[in-house]
């Protein structure tokens, strides 16, 4: 798992003729490479913070993707599917592991404004959801050097929150128990950043005033997720970008 890169990925959904639910974003995993000395089947991740930590857990940053819905649509936020996986520091067979980390209490996923013409982009919504209230299915894939197995998490997103048209960015990150204890990291997604759109972002916290503000970071990994909704027709289309994707900035000793 790691820390600082980033990407960017691009989808267009076309508007249906009457308003359904649809993938608003999304960012698939990367596949899976076979480890030829473990034999495990790994991929990688990149360590995401919840906002609400206010930078002051481990590795104190968190990563976000950028998406846009066009003019004269909006789109209602129903459920969310990401992939992820967290450290086990305390135990010598991560792989056995069929949970995220007991440390990770809940997940923190929100939403923020990023046309305001300022480097602190508002949130607009988030939701904080329990851990355990995740469906957390094991991919049979794990975790490069660490192994600690990759959960497919999914869950609905309370609230009916709609979306007008605009720019916006999705984050998300683990609420820890301990600041310091196991973290969680969001999974590579296929975007890689060759493709052209709008600009990754993330936001760290090595001195009290950096965190919130978000900073534009290079291209390299994002996080793997589908959002869903529906969608209110309207001329046009919904222009979704996502990106994300820090590593490198920070390691534990071992």
């Amino acid at each position: 798992m790691r820390l600082f890169a980033a990407s960017v990925f691009i989808i267009a959904a076309s508007c249906p003729a009457l308003a359904q639910s649809t993938t608003i974003a999304q960012n698939l995993p990367f596949p899976a490479v076979l480890d030829p000395t473990s034999g495990y089947n790994v991929q990688d991740g990149t360590f995401s913070d919840a906002l609400q930590s206010d930078g002051n857990y481990f590795y104190s940053q968190a990563i976000g993707q950028s998406f846009s819905v066009a003019s004269g649509q909006s789109s209602t936020i129903t459920d969310i599917a990401f992939w992820g996986s967290s450290e086990y520091i305390q135990s010598s067979t991560p792989w056995n592991q069929t949970a995220l980390s007991s440390n990770i209490i809940s997940m923190q996923i929100a939403i923020l404004r990023t046309d305001t013409g300022t480097s602190d982009f508002p949130i607009v919504h988030s939701w904080t959801i329990q851990t355990g209230q995740f469906s957390q299915v094991l991919t049979g894939n794990y975790t490069a050097e660490t192994f600690s197995p990759v959960f497919r998490l999914s869950s609905a997103l309370a609230g009916n929150f709609t979306l007008s048209a605009g720019n916006y960015m999705i984050t998300i990150g683990g609420v820890l128990n301990n600041p310091d204890g196991d973290s969680f990291a969001w999974t590579d997604g296929i975007a890689d950043g060759s493709v052209p759109a709008t600009q990754a972002y993330a936001t760290v916290g090595d001195t009290p005033t950096e965190w919130g503000t978000w900073i534009a970071i290079p291209d390299g990994t994002s996080g793997a997720f589908v959002l869903n909704g529906v969608t209110v027709p309207a001329p046009g289309a919904i222009a979704l970008l996502a990106m994300a994707g820090l590593r490198g900035r920070r390691r534990r000793d071992r």
